[in-house]
């Protein structure tokens, strides 16, 4: 239909058809079947939708078609729009009028472009199905910002947040700890006393051991002829009693632990003396049983006991001595929630307050046995009173409270904590690294450690090789600019750069508005917009480079967008730096990089040191700011104390602490179990009388093979 519409002209079905309908109109037989005559008026027209690919080329030309022959000689009305038609919408077509239904037999209107629009339809799905699955994983073209941002920006690592709050610590009940003294009071404490005890251990053993070869039935002598059975019991109760008076401060203490009704391991040592001595005694005056009493095996429990505790004091000694070599040493602790989630170790530079403190509270093994003692003291009484009471005999009561006090007393008692730790603290104090007593080395866990640049590049370790000035820019003003950046933020380069600065005769500017960005800094000094930072930095910020740069580790300074300086480097990785990140990956400790220095990122470690950098986290800059602030909350346990930079002393504070924590546990547990398992072992065999079972020989075997275990351990934890 045309656009000038006339309201008062009318129109034939076929004249609509002709217009709408398969294109121009002929006088051929019609495919249509014509409507019955109506006197109806048609209802207003709606517009159906069409797809573009259905709509025609160029829109049929309106011809007067002549007038079909009425069907049954009647001719039909034409059909006169209640209102002008509307103007067809851009996109769609307009369509035949509708009618009201007829009521005769309705006619069914077929267009000829019936099938063509279903199979257009269909093709067009198909075609859009081919086009979707051919580009689904097409991504869109990057812009050059983009590119630029991918290629020279550094990838860094995503903190993780926890999706779940962690959960309350419980409060544990307060410790009294003992009164900060200064490392070098205890040091010197520790030590007055210790050379006479390394005589006494080594006399104690040589008694022991006597005392254990008098115990042996040797085929080349014979005991049981003569005075020899008398003299020999004699000799196995002075072997005790001179083995008592080379540890009498253990026996005292034992004793004063009792007083105090807080028994020990120490108590269980003393009361085994006292009772094998007094089996000992009565068997000499009575000879009311056949069989030796367990001498030799109680000597060489109060020896080990003593040596265990002697061992504890040098470990101190070493420790509180290697503390005392700084004023302010470096202060490892570990911090909750540093990074991710999850707590880190970290370094910084700090005070001994606390260590003194911390160095004299009770270690594992004290604080267990201070609660397993006491339930062994009484199963031990009861265990030598059923005996007693079974056997009818006064004496069957001192032999099995003998057996079962020695076999709740392992060798391993007090050296499942003192042996380990002795061989650590001999370690560390070569390289200059403490552990703060046991509240230090229990927090020592699975967690991550925090290292800066001082620690994988001590001071000394970076040196600038030369300086090349570009533009006619003085040499004292680019030294000037770069240095007074890099002082703002410290970090690594800091030094070298203040070295070069005095070197050079200048001094420091005035900088505002100083930003930190991957790769570089930026600031304001004199009106003068100032870049200092690599060579990816200054591609990023369109500063030009010369032609065939080759120099990988630099610090350039660009001002006003102009290159002005560029200062080669050269890092110098201590060999014990490898091993350090090895051990501390072993001991599930992963490193986070919180470096400043622009030059430190992953990719340059790996391809110049071969450092796992896979295994390591690359936070991005404001966290590695935020991470290596100097100034920022430590939790108040110290873990360890340092007196030397670089990573070694670092991690071997970490892994031994961890190491130390895991043996001791191990150990304490062989020497419980060891403990419990004897004393049912001794009362059963006491009890039902079995003395040719019960002998020195069996009762030796037993006792060193619950010692293997904790020499196993001890060797283990300093072996990395």
């Amino acid at each position: 239909m045309s656009d000038h519409k006339d309201n008062d002209k009318q129109y034939t079905v076929d004249e609509i058809l002709a217009e709408f309908g398969s294109g121009k109109y002929s006088a051929k037989p019609s495919k249509v079947v014509p409507f019955p005559e109506r006197k109806e008026q048609p209802a207003q027209q709606e517009a159906v939708p069409v797809l573009p690919e259905d709509r025609p080329e160029a829109p049929p030309a309106r011809q007067k078609a002549a007038p079909a022959a009425p069907a049954h000689g009647k001719r039909e009305a034409p059909a006169q729009p209640a209102s002008p038609p509307p103007a067809p919408e851009r996109g769609k077509r307009e369509a035949p009028a509708k009618k009201a239904p007829p009521s005769g037999p309705v006619a069914e209107i077929v267009p000829d472009s019936l099938g063509r629009h279903i199979a257009a339809r269909l093709s067009t799905l198909m075609r859009r199905a081919d086009h979707y699955a051919d580009h689904m994983y097409d991504q869109a073209e990057p812009d050059e910002e983009t590119v630029k941002a991918e290629r020279y920006i550094p990838g860094v690592d995503r903190e993780e947040t926890p999706d779940k709050p962690a959960a309350p610590r419980l409060a544990r009940r307060p410790v009294r700890l003992p009164p900060d003294t200064a490392p070098a009071d205890l040091a010197a404490r520790w030590q007055k006393g210790l050379k006479s005890r390394r005589i006494r251990i080594f006399l104690a053993f040589l008694a022991g051991i006597a005392a254990l070869v008098l115990s042996l039935d040797l085929p080349v002598l014979d005991w049981s002829t003569g005075v020899l059975p008398t003299a020999r019991l004699a000799a196995l109760a002075g072997l005790l009693a001179l083995t008592g008076l080379l540890c009498w401060e253990l026996l005292a203490r034992g004793l004063a632990q009792l007083c105090c009704l807080r028994p020990g391991v120490e108590t269980l040592a003393g009361l085994a003396w006292l009772f094998t001595l007094g089996d000992a005694l009565a068997l000499l005056a009575l000879h009311y049983r056949e069989g030796l009493p367990c001498c030799a095996i109680t000597a060489l429990s109060i020896t080990f006991a003593f040596w265990g505790e002697t061992l504890h004091r040098r470990a101190d000694r070493l420790s509180a001595k290697t503390a005392a070599q700084a004023s302010t040493p470096y202060v490892v602790t570990l911090d909750e929630e540093k990074w991710s989630g999850r707590p880190a170790y970290t370094k910084w530079s700090g005070s001994s307050v606390g260590f003194g403190s911390q160095l004299q509270t009770e270690d594992l093994a004290q604080r267990v046995w201070h609660i397993a003692a006491p339930v062994l003291l009484l199963l031990c009484l009861l265990c030598a009173l059923m005996s007693g009471v079974h056997s009818g005999e006064a004496g069957r009561f001192l032999w099995s409270a003998s057996a079962c006090f020695t076999a709740a007393c392992p060798w391993s008692a007090l050296l499942c904590y003192a042996l380990p730790y002795h061989k650590l603290a001999q370690r560390l104090h070569k390289i200059g690294a403490a552990l703060a007593g046991w509240p230090g080395v229990s927090r020592c866990k699975s967690a991550g450690i925090l290292m800066t640049d001082t620690d994988l590049f001590p001071p000394g370790s970076i040196q600038v090789a030369q300086v090349r000035v570009f533009g006619g820019v003085s040499t004292e003003k680019v030294v000037a600019y770069t240095a007074t950046l890099l002082r703002v933020f410290p970090c690594g380069l800091t030094r070298p750069f203040h070295d070069l600065l005095r070197a050079q005769g200048a001094i420091y500017r005035e900088v505002s508005g100083v930003r930190a960005h991957e790769g570089g800094l930026s600031g304001i000094i004199r009106n003068q917009e100032v870049l200092v930072g690599t060579s990816s930095f200054m591609h990023l910020m369109d500063v030009e480079l010369p032609q065939g740069l080759s120099i990988k580790h630099g610090v350039f300074c660009a001002i006003n967008g102009q290159l002005a300086g560029m200062f080669p480097l050269k890092y110098a990785m201590s060999s014990a730096v490898n091993p350090s990140l090895s051990a501390l990956m072993h001991a599930d400790v992963s490193p986070i990089l919180a470096t400043r220095d622009f030059n430190l990122i992953p990719a340059l470690l790996e391809q110049k040191f071969r450092l796992p950098v896979d295994k390591m986290e690359f936070p991005p800059v404001e966290r590695r700011l935020e991470l290596s602030q100097p100034e920022q909350e430590h939790d108040t346990t110290p873990i360890a104390l340092l007196c030397r930079e670089g990573l070694s002393a670092y991690s071997d504070a970490v892994v031994g602490g961890r190491r130390l924590r895991t043996a001791a546990r191990r150990s304490l547990i062989f020497a419980l179990l060891g403990a419990v398992v004897g004393v049912f072992l001794t009362f059963y065999l006491t009890f039902v009388g079995a003395w040719d079972s019960l002998t020195p020989t069996s009762f030796l075997v037993f006792m060193a093979a619950w010692l293997v275990p904790e020499l196993l351990l001890a060797n283990w934890v300093d072996q990395y």
